[in-house]
């Protein structure tokens, strides 16, 4: 029986999968990826080819334009400098330009021009293999690994200007740093609760100045213990991170797509810890 498919069913079907004529060469390209560099880069010639015909005709033309002009009206020292600074380094330039197009070797360029666009940063051979990374990246999950860098960057510097958190006195058992410690923390079980810096330092301070004392050194505990409670903006544990990523997946793609392309900064950080508490961005 024949099969009959579309071509935009059979570019499908190259994206699914990679048959043996489809394996990645040493610069990570397929041969269908390679025709198109060197499609590309036969086509970054012609272009120079052509533009550089055109300068020659134009220089050419100024230059003719220079030797047909009487200059004996102007001042003779004028007439020097002119020659000096602007027609001499035109025919200058005309000269070389011509020597490299009487020298211009289509093949030879092509090949530097393949070999640029394999190996730069600024080449076709780059942008595919960085569309092949993106589409993979944008489609995975997220891991241990990226929360918990999420933690770091939004404790250490996205977020530490909204937030107090309450450890456990045993945080620093689950990591080398405080900020990996609560993100493996979390990971495994456990939950963190954070508070409004500003409100929680003041009432800290209340306290030290005496606010809660009710006769001599005795405290109001009961009230500095509720104070403090209404300063709690929320918690981070498993469940409330799985619900953060569902909006942030709606709401915030651009931050979602930083995320998964490892690419996020202490901005989108911030955004996700925010989120992950509270529901929703406050701050910032």
């Amino acid at each position: 029986m024949k099969i009959i498919i579309t071509e935009s069913q059979l570019n499908l079907l190259k994206k699914l999968t990679l048959t043996e004529s489809e394996e990645l060469n040493q610069y990570d390209l397929t041969a269908d990826e390679m025709r198109q560099v060197e499609e590309q880069s036969e086509q970054d010639v012609k272009e120079y080819y052509e533009s550089l015909k055109k300068e020659v005709e134009e220089l050419r033309k100024r230059v003719k334009m220079y030797n047909d002009f009487d200059w004996s009206q102007m001042d003779v020292e004028n007439v020097k400098v002119i020659k000096k600074q602007i027609i001499q380094p035109e025919i200058n330039r005309l000269k070389n330009l011509e020597e490299q197009l009487s020298n211009f070797n289509f093949e030879e360029r092509k090949k530097e021009r393949i070999n640029w666009n394999l190996t730069s940063a600024g080449g076709i051979g780059f942008a595919i293999r960085y569309k092949r990374y993106q589409d993979e990246a944008l489609n995975r999950n997220l891991t241990k690994e990226d929360i918990i860098d999420l933690f770091v960057t939004a404790l250490e510097g996205g977020s530490n200007y909204w937030y107090h958190m309450d450890l456990p006195e045993d945080i620093k058992s689950f990591g080398d740093s405080t900020s990996e410690a609560v993100g493996e923390y979390i990971l495994q079980g456990g939950h963190i609760e954070l508070y409004d810096v500003e409100e929680y330092d003041r009432v800290l301070r209340d306290k030290e100045r005496g606010d809660y004392n009710i006769q001599g050194d005795v405290e109001d505990e009961k009230s500095f213990n509720e104070d403090l409670e209404e300063t709690k903006l929320g918690y981070v544990d498993m469940n409330k991170i799985l619900e953060a990523i569902t909006i942030i997946k709606k709401d915030y793609p651009e931050v979602w797509e930083n995320i998964l392309l490892e690419q996020a900064d202490a901005g989108d950080a911030d955004v996700f810890l925010q989120i992950c508490v509270m529901g929703e961005v406050v701050y910032g």
